[in-house]
């Protein structure tokens, strides 16, 4: 007797979704009793929402499980790959699995900017990250390429040097080809 189709075991094949990816909810999800703080049944996220990547991880050792961050409602939910769709790969949304490599795909983020006495500082929050920013490719405007220390580098949207900060803008990440 072979496994359903719910037995398959996703791990044996690479994760339909990388961190950082930008998904949107396919289903709406109710708390069944495992997510801490809130009433079973009360809604968790809606159809439609749409949220970050954050981490994967596996249950049962059958499945991956996305920890996804829904930004507008401030919560991280784990979620099936069935459950989500990705906005930054049609490849990937579907029944199709993705071949390239993720390391090498540029992946949509949430970041905020923030000065401090010690400098400019970038936090990410679907990472826990934050670093400091060595380098702005436009002195003039906050946009374009900027280095964190870590040696990520990020495009973020034209905004004026003199827009008031913190903020939090949608970033790119680059990645540097070989």
């Amino acid at each position: 007797m072979g496994l359903g189709r719910e037995q398959e075991v996703e791990i044996h094949k690479p994760p339909r979704f990388i961190p950082g990816e930008r998904v949107r909810a396919r289903l709406h999800v109710t708390n069944d009793g495992t997510y801490a703080g809130k009433n079973i049944g009360e809604s968790l996220v809606r159809k439609g929402d749409e949220g970050y990547v954050r981490d994967i991880g596996t249950f049962l050792q059958q499945f991956y499980i996305y920890a996804v961050e829904w930004v507008d409602r401030g919560t991280v939910v784990g979620m099936r790959a069935r459950e989500l769709m990705s906005l930054d790969n049609a490849a990937a949304s579907g029944a199709v699995e993705t071949t390239r490599a993720p390391q090498r795909r540029n992946s949509q983020m949430k970041i905020m900017i923030r000065r401090t006495s010690a400098g400019w500082w970038a936090y990410v929050p679907k990472n826990d990250l934050e670093e400091p920013i060595i380098k702005v490719e436009n002195e003039e405007l906050w946009g374009g390429a900027i280095t964190l220390g870590n040696g990520w580098r990020l495009a973020l949207p034209d905004m004026p040097r003199g827009t008031r900060l913190p903020i939090t803008v949608e970033a790119r990440r680059i990645f540097d080809e070989d």
